[in-house]
């Protein structure tokens, strides 16, 4: 079953009663009113604006709205519970069962996994990118984003690995965590998010002919474990090189910081237009492998639990 943390829909006004219109800010231009806006921050990110020119609202929310749930994250089985907890703000009024026909205009698709050491998962991710032209991958505060390297925005896709048990331990996520009863939730627990910012995306990564709410929660493709094969090579046999050519490579990765990216960007200068970069970078992947001691079974596992 597909899971989401983060829903941005588009659907017909007539699917809205406001009930407290002294929550929503008023825009009003030549005395008529134009739009009604309500956002939040806690205890959950919340936007709702109500577009008369346009004759639509625009609804977004994240998981969090379930709550003492969050764990379950946004799916087909749980959408009814989180229009019913948006509703229970009392401030407006949400049709759940014409929800179903609206658009979605942007997702977070959302996969956690059991990961004991999620440094060293991050650390076999950065170094196993299969082309780092076709891809980039930064690590930041111990976050990996690996993103397609597209101009067109409608292709771009962005995949963010982090610990989520770090995260949630936070000073902005303390009360959240405290006051729904979800200490220790999320401990050795890896979150892989693939941002979905167009309506093309979403029908390309869901393999879904329409954006509506029904057709994207009962998706039944996964989109993490198809980025992540597409993006990461699974590690090498190691290979036997000779004194000379063992030491040549070991002092290119140090010079390059043991970064496979630098090192496919520095063996570019060196070598003509038309090379097989894969196998350039072969024995530059193997030997950090074997210096690193990195399992065969962490890309392996990787991909059974995204399954």
């Amino acid at each position: 079953m597909i899971t989401f943390d983060k829903l941005k829909i588009v659907s017909a006004i007539e699917n809205i009663t406001i009930n407290n219109v002294n929550a929503f800010e008023k825009k009003e231009k030549n005395g008529r009113v134009q739009s009604l806006s309500f956002h939040q921050e806690y205890p959950y990110l919340l936007r709702i604006k109500i577009d008369y020119s346009e004759h639509e609202f625009v609804l977004e929310f994240t998981g969090k709205v379930l709550g003492a749930d969050y764990p379950k994250l946004i799916s087909s089985d749980t959408i009814k519970q989180c229009f019913e907890n948006i509703n229970n703000l009392g401030i407006c009024n949400i049709d759940i069962e014409a929800m179903m026909n609206s658009q979605v205009v942007t997702c977070d698709v959302t996969k956690d996994i059991e990961c004991h050491d999620i440094s060293r998962l991050s650390a076999y991710i950065r170094g196993h990118i299969r082309n780092y032209q076709q891809f980039n991958c930064k690590a930041r505060c111990g976050n990996v984003t690996i993103e397609r390297n597209v101009l067109t925005r409608k292709f771009k896709k962005r995949m963010i690995i982090y610990d989520k048990g770090r995260e949630m331990s936070s000073a902005e996520n303390r009360k959240f965590v405290q006051e729904y009863g979800l200490e220790g939730m999320f401990d050795n627990v890896c979150r892989l998010e693939m941002n979905l910012n167009s309506k093309h995306q979403i029908r390309e990564s869901l393999g879904i002919t329409d954006n509506t709410l029904s057709s994207v929660l009962e998706s039944d493709a996964n989109p993490i474990a198809s980025f992540i094969t597409e993006a990461v090579s699974p590690p090498s046999e190691p290979v036997q090189y000779n004194d000379r050519k063992s030491y040549f490579i070991s002092l290119v990765l140090k010079d390059c910081d043991y970064d496979l990216a630098k090192v496919e960007a520095r063996m570019r200068e060196l070598y003509r237009h038309g090379t097989k970069f894969s196998n350039v970078m072969k024995p530059y992947r193997e030997a950090l492998d074997a210096m690193s001691q990195c399992e065969d079974d962490t890309y392996s596992s990787l991909i059974d639990k995204l399954q």
